[in-house]
């Protein structure tokens, strides 16, 4: 089929000189795509493809699938891969989504084995349709809905889609005139699917209404595709410049974010996802978005695979959930310790450092205590006024999530006299030059 020689010229610089992989399963659609790099390859001979099937055993007609890609293949001298997934047969749910996972991870496996810079499947543009109609009706962000890409990243290489244009029709046809032999997919007839019952009831309706039916589908998905890499370039912008990496997730300020459109804060936030574990769902952006602009200054939403969203204060985070409760401890200074004293992983005092937050303790308020924050733990805010620690996180905006990781010091006659980090009582500016030590908290 010319279609294909004309899409490798177009989107595919050298591609006389590349390799591909082919996804074949018996349809006429990947049949017609197989036999048409065959006759290329007789044309531009330096052009190198193989073949990958895949049984599913999810069907009886998959052994004559199966049988009939292999006389192909065999008859041509064509390298061929048949992958079986021998669970298929056992499955009772979420089988669609489990056969592509399996199906897509052989073909990543045979492209990095055959050094195969493209992959290349047979989805026509009926396929694009039905998929544009179910992402509206299911709800799905810009990038669902704007149906599937003719090439897109893959693996160490590209998917192309040489058929995203074509319509079945067309690959029928061709199939009929050049005696290609394929395999008809008997489930492709059942009601149970929903993608059945768009391709058998609904979208003829659409048709009848408009024979071209297909084509404005291909126009609408070009141009939402091409706003869409607008919008993703504003998106990548933006979080160059405001998006924080943290050890376990992202962050970054509220106020920054809610002066974007509200278009671009959702492919914002989609985006950020993708970097931590998959899309998010059109759910989670907006209960996000609503949590953003929402009066409560601090909250937490649940996000897929332990992942959450907190709001704290101005600042705004999609971290990975810690469960560990943080133990309570008590650990006891002497005046004359010299080593530093380690409170944590990645925090410690120390008497002779030179930089960090540092308080003057007077000598006769040694030994101290340093432990973490209790419920009911009141301090000296100034000669008169005591303030529960409590209240005063809230008053600083200190996060819930750091409240309870707290340092607090306690004196020899166990009065607070210090939150390590972020508060040091009056008293404590008190003593003499010459009867204060020094202590540096580092983080």
């Amino acid at each position: 089929m010319k279609k294909v020689e004309q899409f490798l010229k177009q989107h595919i610089p050298n591609w006389q000189q590349e390799s591909f992989l082919l996804a074949v399963s018996g349809g006429v659609d990947s049949m017609v795509l197989l036999a048409s790099f065959f006759l290329i390859q007789k044309n531009f001979p330096t052009l190198q493809f193989s073949v990958v099937h895949i049984h599913h055993h999810l069907r009886k007609e998959s052994d004559e699938e199966e049988a009939m890609v292999r006389d192909f293949c065999g008859e041509r001298n064509i390298s061929l891969e048949v992958y079986h997934w021998e669970q298929g047969a056992s499955q009772t749910t979420g089988i669609e989504e489990k056969a592509r996972e399996f199906r897509y991870q052989k073909l990543e496996e045979s492209m990095n084995k055959h050094k195969a810079s493209y992959v290349v499947v047979a989805h026509h543009a009926d396929d694009q349709v039905e998929t544009v109609l179910m992402k509206l009706t299911r709800g799905s962000t810009l990038e669902g809905i704007a149906g599937m890409k003719s090439i897109r990243p893959f693996s160490n290489g590209y998917l192309i889609r040489p058929f995203l244009t074509v319509d079945k029709e067309e690959l029928y046809e061709y199939a009929s005139i050049h005696q290609i032999p394929y395999r008809e997919d008997a489930s492709n007839q059942s009601l149970e699917y929903t993608r059945n019952r768009f391709r058998q009831e609904i979208i003829p309706l659409f048709k009848q209404e408009n024979p071209k039916f297909n084509q404005k589908i291909q126009e609408f998905t070009q141009t939402l595709q091409e706003q869409q890499e607008l919008v993703l370039t504003l998106a990548y912008q933006w979080m160059e410049r405001e998006l924080v990496e943290l050890p376990k997730g992202w962050s970054w300020k509220q106020e920054n974010f809610v002066k974007q459109p509200v278009g671009l804060q959702k492919v914002i936030l989609v985006e950020i996802s993708k970097k931590l574990e998959g899309l998010l769902s059109v759910k989670n952006v907006s209960a996000i978005q609503k949590a953003i602009v929402s009066d409560t200054s601090q909250l937490s939403l649940n996000l897929p695979k332990g992942w959450i969203f907190q709001k704290r204060y101005d600042q705004l985070l999609i971290i990975k959930e810690e469960s560990d409760e943080i133990p309570y401890q008590e650990i006891y200074v002497e005046e004359s310790q010299s080593a530093d004293i380690v409170l944590s992983e990645d925090e410690r005092i120390s008497f002779t450092a030179e930089q960090g937050w540092e308080m003057f303790v007077s000598r006769e308020e040694f030994p101290l205590t340093i432990r973490r924050r209790k419920p009911n733990d009141c301090f000296l805010l100034n000669e008169n006024q005591h303030q529960s620690i409590r209240r005063w996180c809230i008053n600083q905006k200190i996060p819930r999530e750091l409240r309870g990781k707290l340092w607090i010091v306690e004196n020899s006659s166990k009065e607070i006299i210090a939150i390590l980090g972020f508060r040091k009582t009056q008293s404590l500016s008190k003593s003499k030059e010459t009867d204060r030590i020094r202590i540096v908290y580092r983080k």
